[in-house]
C-alpha cells in the first residue's frame, strides 16, 4: 500500500548531525496502514556530508519500505558533482519548482487563484487581491494558509475580513522594513524586523524582498539622473505597471545613487553570507541601515 494523505509526516532538521536520523525514520515502518514522509528542509545535506553519511545512504535506500518517502527539499539546485547528490540520484526523483517573480503580480495572482480552488474555496475578489499582496510567490506558505482558511470556511464564501483576521501582511511590513533602511531608521528597522522574525519570516524571503526593492530603486535613481525617457526607465526596472514609476520617483528623491548601490550590495553580500550559513542576520540589517 503506497502513501496517503493523512499519513505521517516527520520533519527533520536541516543539519548534517540529523541525517542518520532521517535514515533510520525512513527504514522503520509506521504502525498501522499506508507509509510515511521523513522530510529533511533545506537540506545541507546536498552541500556537506561526510563519508560516513553517504556510506549510510548507499547502504539503506535500497532497502526503504516501499510505503515510505524520503522527501529533501532545497532553495538551491543541487550540485551533480558531489558524492552524496549522485548517491541520491541512483534511487531519487527530482522535481524543480520555478519560482514565480516577485513582481509577476499577474503570475502570482494566476497561481493563488488556482490553489483557491484546490482547497474548495470560495473567496471574494478583494480577498484574492489581498493574498496576492500579503503572500506573494511563497508557495510554501501559500498552501498552509489556505488550508487554514478552508477550515474556518466550511464550506462559506470568505470576505476579505475574515481572510485578513487569519493571514498576516508580512508583505507590507518588508516594504515599510525597505523604507526605513533607505531612510536610514535603524530603530524602526529594528524593530520591523523583530516582529518580521516573531512570525517566522525566513531572512532570505526578507532579504530578497529587500534587494527586489533597492534594484528597482537604484534603476530609477540612475535613469532620472541620465534623463532618461519613462518608458525606459520602466523596461529597466521591468515595472509590471507602468504608472508605478511616478511613486519610485518620489521615494527616491531624497537619496543617493551611490547609496542606493551600497545598500544594494550589502545586501547581496548578505544573502551570500546567509546562504553559506553565516547567521549574522539582524546586526547586519541594522549596520546596512547607516550607510
Amino acid at each position: 500500500m503506497g502513501w496517503q494523505q493523512g499519513n505521517p509526516i516527520i520533519r527533520v532538521d536541516n543539519k548534517a548531525a540529523a541525517i542518520p536520523q532521517a535514515i533510520t525514520e525512513v527504514m522503520t515502518v509506521p504502525l498501522g496502514a499506508g507509509g510515511k514522509i521523513v522530510h529533511i528542509r533545506d537540506g545541507t545535506i546536498f552541500n556537506k556530508c561526510s563519508d560516513e553519511i553517504i556510506s549510510s545512504l548507499l547502504k539503506n535506500l535500497d532497502k526503504v519500505p516501499t510505503p515510505n518517502l524520503l522527501l529533501i527539499t532545497s532553495l538551491w539546485k543541487p550540485d551533480s558533482r558531489s558524492k552524496v547528490v549522485k548517491a541520491l540520484l541512483k534511487h531519487a526523483e527530482v522535481e524543480e519548482f520555478p519560482l514565480i517573480p516577485s513582481w509577476d503580480k499577474q503570475g502570482i495572482e494566476k497561481l493563488i487563484q488556482a490553489a483557491v480552488k484546490t482547497h474548495s474555496l470560495e473567496l471574494v475578489p478583494a480577498a484574492t487581491t489581498y493574498l496576492v499582496e500579503a503572500i506573494g510567490n511563497n508557495t510554501a506558505r501559500l498552501d498552509s494558509e489556505l488550508t487554514k482558511l478552508a477550515i474556518y470556511a466550511q464550506g462559506e464564501k470568505l470576505e476579505l475580513g475574515d481572510v485578513q483576521s487569519l493571514i498576516s501582511n508580512n508583505n507590507i511590513s518588508c516594504t515599510e522594513l525597505a523604507h526605513a533602511i533607505k531612510n536610514s531608521r535603524a530603530d524602526t528597522a529594528g524593530q520591523i524586523l523583530h516582529r518580521l522574525l516573531v512570525e517566522d519570516e525566513h531572512p532570505l524571503k526578507i532579504v530578497a524582498t529587500l534587494i527586489s526593492y533597492f534594484r528597482t530603486w537604484l534603476i530609477t535613481k540612475a535613469g532620472v539622473e541620465e534623463k532618461l525617457p519613462d518608458n525606459k526607465i520602466s523596461t529597466l526596472a521591468e515595472l509590471s505597471n507602468p504608472k508605478r514609476l511616478y511613486f519610485l520617483k518620489k521615494e527616491v528623491e531624497a537619496v543617493s545613487v551611490v547609496k542606493l548601490k551600497q545598500i544594494l550590495v550589502a545586501l547581496i553580500q548578505l544573502e551570500g553570507e546567509l546562504k553559506s550559513g553565516i547567521d549574522n542576520f539582524t546586526p547586519t540589517i541594522i549596520k546596512i541601515c547607516t550607510l
